[in-house]
């Protein structure tokens, strides 16, 4: 029998999407807000300070609040202990990472290829093997924009891997910086969901107050825009048709110096590039792509990660078609979703 994630469909508002998902994943949302109040030290105190996060948040994207509102709503959850949860910028589990496990969690690798087909881009969604369970499949139309993806139950839409009735594509990264106080990375690439075009999306991400940042790789037709972001500092790599990978460092060569705790990250994500870039090639088949989703070469720090690959993306959008895979991409199954 075939895995497959949770699937949810919805239509509606901001508030309809938030209390769907709510409803839908109350028990999980429970559950992680109430471990949190347990593993977080000063929990009262680090909630207290979320405050100026909600502010900023507010200002910039009143209908995101609504959204998160309605998802609180729907889990019966104080609305902000869940805007605590997604805004790590307050509180970063990683950071108390030891070396070996902050090198073994380090997460995600997107690769892009073009083809006749169009553009063809994969993305293994990689982090701890208890989040597994978080995971489901959306379709949601909001505001007459419809997306489809792969999201995590107790986050907001829109931080892993998804595709839009606007052709746009958006895979997230993660990557390692100081941070401060405005809006969260989360709401953000929340945001880019809703833009038209890569340019709207890029001045979305480029005229927030960022408290801190993702790398979004973004494709649209033929093109890719590659936005690496720390605080209020960004970098916008453009390219036509070429074929394209990142994972979880900055490539700018004026964006490495926000790099943070390098010595302690990035072994896993350099080899994961390295080899991403060995295979990946313009003409890929969605064969091909699975092939790289699921390369275990690097024993060490493979692409794909027994321990911490718990789901992958390939991504079709001129035929409005995303595939997905339940767990390692090695030993599972993609499913075909469409737009």
């Amino acid at each position: 029998m075939i895995k497959t994630f949770p699937y949810l469909e919805v239509t509606g508002n901001n508030h309809d999407l938030g209390l769907a998902i709510g409803e839908m994943f109350r028990g999980k949302i429970q559950e992680v807000i109430s471990d949190r109040k347990h593993y977080i030290r000063k929990y009262q105190e680090r909630l207290s300070q979320t405050e100026s996060f909600v502010k900023e948040t507010k200002k910039a994207f009143p209908n995101l609040i609504r959204e998160i509102e309605g998802m609180a709503e729907g889990a019966d959850v104080p609305f902000l202990d869940l805007f605590f949860h997604n805004t790590p910028e307050v509180y970063d589990r990683t950071s108390e990472w030891d070396r070996e496990q902050a090198q073994l969690e380090d997460h995600c690798t997107i690769a892009v290829s073009f083809t006749e087909r169009g553009p063809l881009i994969g993305h293994n969604e990689d982090w701890d093997i208890e989040s597994l369970d978080e995971l489901y499949v959306l379709k949601a139309t909001v505001n007459g924009t419809t997306y489809l993806g792969l999201n995590y139950a107790t986050f907001m839409v829109g931080c892993s891997a998804t595709l839009t009735s606007n052709g746009l594509v958006q895979c997230i990264n993660e990557l390692h910086q100081e941070t401060h106080i405005g809006v969260g990375k989360y709401f953000i690439s929340r945001a880019v969901l809703d833009c038209k075009t890569l340019e709207e999306a890029a001045a979305c991400i480029q005229h927030t107050h960022r408290s801190s940042g993702y790398n979004h790789v973004l494709v649209q037709d033929k093109e890719i825009m590659d936005i690496e972001t720390a605080g209020m500092d960004i970098d916008i790599e453009k390219q036509t048709s070429r074929p394209y990978a990142h994972t979880n460092h900055f490539i700018s060569d004026r964006m490495k110096v926000f790099e943070k705790d390098e010595a302690t990250h990035h072994k896993n994500s350099y080899d994961r590039l390295t080899r991403a870039n060995e295979l990946v090639r313009n003409d890929m088949t969605v064969a091909d792509m699975m092939a790289l989703l699921s390369d275990t070469k690097n024993s060490m720090y493979p692409i794909c990660r027994e321990d911490a690959t718990i789901g992958a993306v390939i991504l079709e959008p001129l035929q409005k078609r995303i595939h997905i895979c339940y767990g390692p991409p090695n030993r599972g199954t993609f499913v075909p979703y469409t737009l």
